[in-house]
């Protein structure tokens, strides 16, 4: 499911944008711990591994590009997209491998 990033303040991008290394530990359930996979050969070594993603957050020229392998093994997981200086600015910096992932 791609969704178009239109708000940056919805909750489903905090992930990506707002927690600190720290927060995305959980040192009190180590299960449930969080971290972010870049690049589609990262995260496909981490699909491999056993890790679950949670959602995905890309370039719209990803989406049939180097993420089309990553978004077909994950069909159920969101993919949110916008073009290059709008990512920019929610990450605050740029996506140099285009493709990140919540796992």
């Amino acid at each position: 499911m791609t969704i178009e990033i239109t708000n940056f303040s919805d909750p489903a991008l905090d992930v990506y944008a707002r927690p600190t290394e720290a927060q995305l530990m959980n040192r009190f359930d180590p299960s449930n711990a969080m971290f972010i996979a870049e690049s589609p050969k990262v995260i496909h070594r981490a699909l491999d591994g056993g890790y679950v993603p949670v959602s995905m957050l890309m370039e719209r020229k990803d989406i049939d590009g180097s993420a089309a392998g990553i978004i077909a093994r994950c069909p159920e997981i969101p993919v949110y997209t916008a073009d290059e200086n709008l990512l920019c600015n929610l990450t605050g910096y740029h996506l140099t491998r285009g493709v990140l992932c919540a796992m």
